[in-house]
């Protein structure tokens, strides 16, 4: 009996054995059996146009087979199509795993490069479509549309090859490893693009213009250091010299309380407005420039922007800024006994903007793409950068929003000269009504009948959309839009609001709230307030609606014309309530002292918020995640960096200019522009 149970723990140990073996060898001959498919296959594509890529490829081939280190670091570099039926249009791979092998320095002949390549998967042009139909074949669905314009049948597919392949090679090579994707059953051809190729290890050289920045910042941290030690070393309250004035324009302490007192004749209402708008505008652009990228979950981003419909027409907030820029003027010139020389109210207004505005530019042509890197960096950054080196002198100008706008540098930048181009008009209306009332006055009421009729008519002609539709396609290329060219970022179709600030900035410079406080009272100023909030709710949500209606051009034009104009007579119905009614609640939220810094800073976060939103975006290693969580999380950093730069810009760049633009012409007022 024991002779038995021994023989028979002797055969199971056997068969375990054999069993055991048997199951490694079918791993390794999977294994195997991949990669030996790869090598065939790769030996039937033509490569007459780059043999040595076809070498090269099929010698890593070989040695992942044997699992040479560096072989099988490159193939697992590269990953195949996943979660593109989802709307995942980039595949990126590991771009830091096929850029950085530990032995790049030390074994050069087995350099890689990162290649971006746009492959579309059929030749059709994608259709909304409508039921998914779950048994049918993929194709139908992949030539679809999403609602919000999301096309399925073109993705962006990062690769790593060796640093010998030309674009045929890898082409190719791509083409070779679709077919063993979950894609690869499509009866089309695919359309292969390669554009935009980075090779490992190459030396990294900065242009002169990068040097040339830091050493302006530089000197001008310099410059506002000598001059706050200077100050704090010599009694110069009494002194008339030139030195201890020009101390004064770039000394930090003196610029930092400018910053955070208030003014005597300050509309608190005002700050507050301004800086909640500007974090808003933060919010707003980090979805903007995120859905511009890659994104993982793109359906479920679709379904995200069904639930916000009303928040598609944010940019109202635009007119907002402008409502509160024709105010300011209205109210500081209209009981001016005496005018200033237009021209030079112009120039002191175009400093004060050209300032911060021409380091951004600076920093966009030549610093921000040495900033990072990333498989999208190259390209997305690289046009940034492009767009820049060519317009610099049109956004200098203040032209940019009329002339070559599909290639304006920095695509927030059409905002400021448009606000100039307003300021040229208000500026002649206020003094042309000063001078010839009567005619004056019927000036304006043309301009503003005109300021309707121009919208109008430039709808109707171009058949163009009601508003701005915020769809995929629209937030990948802004800059193509027509309805963004020809009309958005056009002043001629933004005098509706402007002409509004001007006409409440008269209100309020002849009837000043400090002597009319609390003329409304409680009851009526929660009435008005309602109203009034009611009337900006129709303009902003309605573009939501028109974002799914079918299109009627007559509908469209009548929005079009109004709807700017109805933002801004309700916005400057709160802003009138606050200072000339009372509602505790929303006085104490618009007229926080904490606002006059924030608001005073808001210029700068508007400039600088962008270009650290795409720093975020465009170096991500890998498509992101997006949800309404994850937007406002991401949102507090540009926020808070974005104020933190602006701080730097204030007191090293806006405030001395302010100074300096004050010392030179006499004016005593600071700007809280």
């Amino acid at each position: 009996m024991e002779w038995c149970n021994v023989y028979l723990l002797v055969i199971s140990l056997c068969l375990c054995s054999i069993l055991a073996n048997h199951h490694i060898e079918n791993k390794v001959e999977k294994r195997l059996s991949y990669i030996d498919t790869l090598i065939e296959n790769l030996q039937s594509e033509n490569w007459e146009n780059d043999v040595v890529c076809y070498d090269k490829i099929l010698e890593i081939l070989h040695s992942a087979r044997n699992s040479s280190l560096w072989a099988v670091w490159v193939l697992d570099s590269i990953q195949l199509p996943t979660g593109v039926l989802y709307g995942s249009k980039y595949q990126l791979g590991n771009y830091d795993e096929c850029m950085k092998a530990v032995w790049l320095h030390t074994h050069p002949e087995l350099r890689t490069k990162y290649c971006l390549v746009d492959v579309q998967l059929t030749d059709v042009v994608p259709q909304k479509g409508g039921e998914v139909n779950p048994y049918g074949t993929m194709e139908p669905y992949i030539n679809t549309k999403t609602k919000h314009a999301r096309a399925l049948n073109t993705i962006t597919w990062g690769i790593c090859v060796p640093s010998q392949c030309g674009k045929d090679g890898v082409a190719i090579f791509l083409r070779m490893l679709l077919r063993f994707s979950a894609l690869g059953g499509l009866s089309s051809e695919p359309r292969i693009s390669v554009d935009d190729c980075q090779l490992a290890g190459e030396p990294y050289l900065y242009g002169t213009g990068v040097s040339v920045f830091f050493y302006v910042i530089l000197s001008l941290m310099i410059i506002a250091v000598a001059s706050t030690w200077y100050l704090s070393v010599n009694d110069c309250e009494t002194s008339d010299s030139i030195l201890p004035k020009l101390a004064k324009v770039f000394c930090m302490n003196k610029n930092t309380y400018d910053l955070v007192k208030p003014s005597s004749d300050d509309i608190p209402a005002l700050h507050g407005v301004r800086a909640l708008t500007a974090f808003i505008f933060v919010l707003t652009h980090q979805v903007f420039f995120h859905n511009s990228a890659a994104v993982v979950n793109g359906l479920d981003v679709d379904k995200d922007l069904d639930m916000v419909l009303f928040t598609t027409h944010t940019d109202l907030l635009t007119d907002t800024f402008l409502l509160m820029s024709g105010l300011l003027l209205a109210r500081g010139l209209a009981t001016k006994e005496k005018l200033e020389n237009p021209l030079l109210a112009l120039w002191k207004r175009y400093i004060r903007l050209i300032g911060p505005m021409a380091l951004m530019v600076f920093y966009m042509a030549s610093v921000f793409k040495h900033m990072g890197d990333g498989p999208m960096w190259p390209r997305l950054v690289g046009y940034e950068q492009e767009t820049c080196e060519k317009n610099w002198w049109l956004s200098l100008l203040m032209l940019n929003n009329y002339i070559n706008s599909e290639e304006m540098c920095y695509i927030i930048l059409w905002y400021i000269p448009a606000d100039y181009q307003l300021t040229i008009l208000g500026i002649a209306l206020i003094y042309f009504c000063r001078r010839h009332h009567r005619l004056g006055m019927v000036t304006v009421g043309v301009v503003a009948v005109l300021s309707v009729l121009l919208p109008a008519v430039d709808t109707y002609h171009q058949r163009l959309p009601a508003t701005l539709i915020y769809d995929i396609e629209t937030m990948i290329n802004i800059r193509g839009n027509a309805v963004f060219n020809n009309t958005y970022i056009r002043s001629h179709h933004r005098v509706g609001a402007y002409l509004v600030g001007l006409a409440v900035g008269y209100l309020m410079a002849w009837y000043k709230p400090a002597q009319y406080k609390n003329i409304i009272n409680k009851k009526w100023s929660t009435i008005l307030f309602t109203l009034v909030f009611i009337l900006a709710w129709i303009p902003l949500s309605m573009g939501g609606v028109f974002y799914i209606r079918e299109y009627d051009v007559l509908e469209a034009t009548a929005y079009a014309a109004t709807n700017r104009i109805v933002w801004a007579l309700a916005i400057s119905g709160i802003i009138i309530i606050c200072e000339y009614g009372h509602i505790p609640i929303v006085n104490n939220l618009l007229g926080w002292s904490a606002w006059v810094p924030l608001s005073r800073l808001s210029y700068g976060l508007y400039l600088t918020h962008p270009a650290l939103i795409m720093y975020n975006v465009y170096s991500a290693r890998a498509p992101l995640t997006q949800n309404p969580f994850t937007m406002l999380s991401h949102t507090f950093g540009p926020l808070v960096i974005g104020c933190l730069l602006s701080l730097v810009i204030w007191l090293l760049v806006h405030a001395p200019i302010i100074g300096l633009t004050n010392l030179k012409f006499g004016s005593k007022k600071t700007s809280t522009t």
